[in-house]
């Protein structure tokens, strides 16, 4: 939690190269559940922003009765490291619940943290706290330990460390900043459900991430998106292509019949013709 000796970026090649784990065998995102199939659609997951996944979510959740939908974590929870302007590389991994039991207190994040295994995501509901729960001491031990990322709903630290961190080897998450840390004498409870900005995140829950937020949801409701979020992915390259070739938003979409519709009140949707 205190800070740190400022470490060189290339250094962090070298922590790549040392990772290690030096506690019990790791089951990783793909162990637990015993699973190719999960770490197929981690990797798929990996090639597709929060944003296709959320315009596929609307749809889906307007098209089937039955689809539980995603969970949108709320946008007050911010990248401490944000990916450069040329990758907006995607966090995939497995929730790793943390439950603070004393506001002001992050001995439960520590808990957390020496527990969490290669593939997890800590998520920690810090109790509504007004102090550091993690800095970057915990975020290099993460990086240290596999770990994808760290999501706190309360504040972090030595974010003039952290926003250095890469983030295709540690996401980096919070709600607030300040130097001032919490004390370290409660434990905490780990691997229950608990309300991590706004929304409920079940031990498991596969948790995904990129510079504009946070989303999270089971498997099978992934599995369910992932092709309609693959295909707005698609449609998306085919617009952009038609806007640098001169071509305009209108008549790219449905947007002069989707606007006539609509000023007569009747009912419409604005779809793509691509």
């Amino acid at each position: 939690m205190m800070k740190a000796t400022v470490i060189p970026t290339r250094m962090f090649r070298a922590i790549r190269r040392a990772r290690k784990p030096c506690y019990c065998v790791a089951r990783g995102l793909a162990s637990v559940t015993g699973s190719a199939q999960i770490e197929a659609l981690v990797t798929e997951l990996e090639q597709v922003d929060t944003a296709a996944l959320c315009d596929a979510d609307k749809t889906l959740l307007a098209q089937l009765g039955t689809y539980a939908g995603i969970r949108l974590l709320k946008s007050n929870v911010r990248p401490i490291n944000i990916s450069d302007a040329t990758s907006n590389h995607v966090m995939v991994g497995r929730a790793r619940t943390v439950q603070c039991s004393e506001r002001n207190d992050f001995l439960a994040v520590l808990h957390g943290l020496m527990l969490s295994e290669k593939g997890d995501v800590l998520m920690v509901d810090t109790c509504n706290s007004d102090r550091a729960v993690a800095g970057e001491l915990f975020s290099l031990e993460a990086i240290q330990r596999g770990v994808k990322g760290i999501v706190i709903d309360g504040p972090m630290r030595d974010t003039v460390h952290v926003r250095d961190l890469p983030a295709s080897m540690v996401r980096c998450y919070s709600t607030a900043v300040t130097p001032y840390s919490g004390t370290t004498q409660s434990p905490g409870i780990l691997d229950v459900p608990i309300t991590c900005g706004g929304v409920t995140v079940n031990p498991g829950d596969i948790v995904i991430g990129d510079n504009d937020g946070l989303i999270v949801a089971d498997k099978d409701t992934l599995e369910t998106l992932l092709p309609q979020a693959k295909m707005i992915l698609d449609a998306e390259e085919k617009l952009k292509d038609g806007i640098l070739r001169g071509k305009s938003l209108a008549c790219l979409t449905s947007y002069e019949e989707h606007i006539e519709a609509r000023l007569a009140g009747q009912t419409s949707s604005l779809g793509f013709k691509v």
